[in-house]
């Protein structure tokens, strides 16, 4: 037989089984082989899963103990085979989270335009107590007000409240979960899953018919099933942006580096809004021993201000913090309020290293986007 242009002939067989064997090995017929033994230049002993052996001629590099997968491409007394090169295989975890990804990808919906959309459904389902609007006024009382997040401990109840860490939670009882952006809104679908499916068991011949005098009442319930479907795609489409941004958060192989990427709704007034995330941990300084490196990015999107970027390190105590607006206007503000800042730094025991205000997009790098994911995560083999 051949291997890619490699003669492969029965060792120490019958007729019998040599005829047998030959005439199994017809085009397409796959078979598995073991490297047993290097008999010569270009010449290895195979091991058939059947028992046979094979003396195999090939130009091929072959490793004794080399498992073979092996695919008939020409008969004869002196078949032709090739090596079918076989994939590696994807861990299990890695197509979990590939699948995930094309799952919610599609969904995914501003946290900040759902944070808005919830309250237009609440004000729609004023002074109604069923099970959704319970659920929907629960999920926006979940949202942390503007100046709760400007302090140091409302921050931080923001972060781990995000929905990112709803699992983390989960494992770890007792935790609190009130408040839980993730647990409120996967409890709000759920019940809206549960409105909708009680109406399509009502049979059609029950609806009152256009001329009926219940058609009032009848159109108004069509109306409230119109609404529990919208609010539910903006419910699942918020659910879809929390997986996504747990997606970006999982532990990197490499252990050098931990990453959170979260993004948290919150209410200002009248208006809603939303920051988004990117905490970044030096795993390399904390296994030495030594003090952890920080970086934190974020983006807002402050009324009448633009898109804010923003990049701050910490180095040890030495704090170094970027900036950057698409608007000038925007930059000449936060330009004039850095004294403020390097104030604030400077009290809080911290060395303040670099601290500007630029002009235009900010680098990849000051951007918090589970961008990054796409040609890991997004493989079709997954």
């Amino acid at each position: 037989m051949e291997i890619q242009k490699t003669s492969v002939l029965p060792v120490a067989s019958s007729g019998q089984s040599l005829s047998r064997l030959l005439s199994q090995l017809q085009p397409g017929y796959s078979l598995d082989a073991v490297v047993t033994a290097k008999l010569a230049e270009n010449s290895f002993a195979l091991k058939l899963a059947g028992g046979q052996l094979l003396r195999a001629q090939t130009p091929n590099v072959l490793e004794l103990g080399q498992i073979l997968k092996l695919e008939v491409v020409k008969a004869g007394t002196v078949p032709e085979l090739k090596i079918v090169v076989q994939e590696l295989a994807v861990p299990p975890e890695q197509t979990a989270v590939a699948q995930a990804l094309r799952q919610f990808l599609p969904k995914q919906q501003s946290l900040a335009d759902v944070a808005l959309s919830l309250r237009q459904f609440a004000a729609l389902t004023a002074g109604k107590s069923d099970t959704v609007s319970i659920a929907l006024n629960e999920t926006l009382g979940a949202l942390p007000s503007k100046d709760e997040l400007m302090s140091a401990e409302g921050l931080k109840r923001g972060v781990g409240n995000s929905g990112v860490f709803l699992e983390a939670k989960l494992a770890n009882p007792p935790v609190a979960l009130q408040g839980d952006l993730k647990g409120s809104l996967l409890t709000l679908a759920d019940a809206l899953q549960k409105v909708q499916g009680n109406a399509e068991l009502i049979p059609t011949a029950t609806r009152p018919a256009a001329a009926d005098p219940g058609l009032a009442k009848a159109s108004a319930d069509v109306l409230a099933g119109v609404i529990d479907k919208a609010l539910l795609n903006k419910t699942e489409g918020a659910i879809a942006r929390i997986v996504l941004d747990q997606l970006a958060s999982l532990p990197q192989n490499d252990g050098k580096q931990n990453v959170w990427q979260l993004e948290i709704p919150f209410t200002d007034g009248q208006h809603t809004g939303a920051v988004k995330l990117k905490i970044n941990r030096d795993g390399k300084a904390r296994q030495a021993g030594e003090q952890a490196n920080w970086t934190v990015v974020l983006e807002l999107n402050p009324p009448g201000l633009g898109t804010l970027h923003s990049r701050i390190s910490l180095v040890g105590d030495v704090i170094d913090t970027y900036f950057w607006s698409d608007r000038q206007a925007t930059t000449a503000l936060i330009q004039d309020h850095l004294d403020l800042l390097f104030a604030r730094y400077t009290q809080a025991g911290l060395a303040v290293g670099q601290l500007n205000a630029l002009d235009g997009a900010p680098p990849a790098s000051a951007k918090p986007s589970d961008s990054a994911l796409l040609p890991s995560l997004l493989d079709e083999r997954a």
